[in-house]
């Protein structure tokens, strides 16, 4: 049970959560539900940016060298019940990639 809190511990110094001394500590599960949400609230800003990279690609608009290195080194995010993102490869459709995804200003472009 010391194994447990002590780990509970640990996820609760790191996810976003008021840490002020007036703030109880959260309960087990609570710690739980808020890491939860903060993992797919960061799987969900990743396929954001993977969705805005793809838009940017298919405009043909050149990326920065340290973007386009860290954007190529980005390993698959998996979203509760779904697969891995689709890759994304230049000149790529992206109604293809991300059905049913709007358009972003950049996309509309000629």
């Amino acid at each position: 049970m010391h194994d447990l809190n002590d780990a509970l511990d640990e996820l609760r110094s790191v996810i976003p959560y008021a840490h002020s001394p007036s703030v109880r500590k959260l309960s087990k599960i609570a710690t739980l539900l808020l890491a939860k949400n903060y993992i797919l609230m960061q799987a969900n800003a990743l396929e954001e940016m993977r969705r805005i990279l793809a838009c940017v690609n298919q405009a043909g608009v050149a990326l920065p060298p340290a973007a386009a290195a860290a954007a190529a080194s980005m390993p698959p995010v998996l979203a509760a019940g779904e697969g891995a993102f689709p890759a994304f490869a230049p000149g790529a459709d992206k109604d293809a990639l991300y059905p049913g995804a709007s358009s972003c200003d950049q996309c509309d472009k000629p």
